[in-house]
């Protein structure tokens, strides 16, 4: 189990497994967000599997679902919503991280320095380039 810190709030990793999940509720983790549709692919956990865990664990879970660079307004703003609601400290996930790492930096873009995203989200492993353009236009 990676997770990674991408702000005082909100850490990243890829696919969690329930194990993965008493770990995470081990080390004060009160909120998960989940940005993988369900039945992305066959080997997936299931989902709701991994709700009713994280539940159990006494964590709230919160599901975004997106598919890779597919990031819409609404998508943006529900996770932004999500983020700012939800008891801390948070963990995102989808396949591998890179579309929690996505939404957080366009959900930060209109309130952070793109200098200061890039910097988190290399120091976590993820590169926002593909995402340049779009980060303007949310830093607009």
């Amino acid at each position: 189990m990676d997770v990674k810190p991408l702000d005082d709030r909100l850490s990243v990793m890829a696919q969690p497994t329930e194990e993965d999940l008493e770990r995470l509720a081990q080390q004060g983790y009160r909120t998960v967000i989940s940005n993988r549709p369900r039945g992305e692919e066959d080997a997936q956990p299931d989902p709701e599997r991994l709700k009713t865990k994280a539940e159990a664990l006494g964590m709230c879970w919160k599901e975004i679902p997106v598919k890779p660079r597919e990031y819409s307004q609404q998508d943006i703003d529900a996770f932004a919503r999500a983020l700012d609601d939800a008891p801390s400290p948070v963990v995102g996930f989808c396949r591998t991280g890179m579309r929690v790492t996505h939404l957080w930096a366009l959900s930060k873009a209109p309130h952070w320095p793109l200098s200061e995203l890039q910097a988190s989200a290399e120091a976590a492993g993820y590169d926002l380039g593909p995402l340049r353009e779009d980060l303007a236009r949310q830093q607009a």
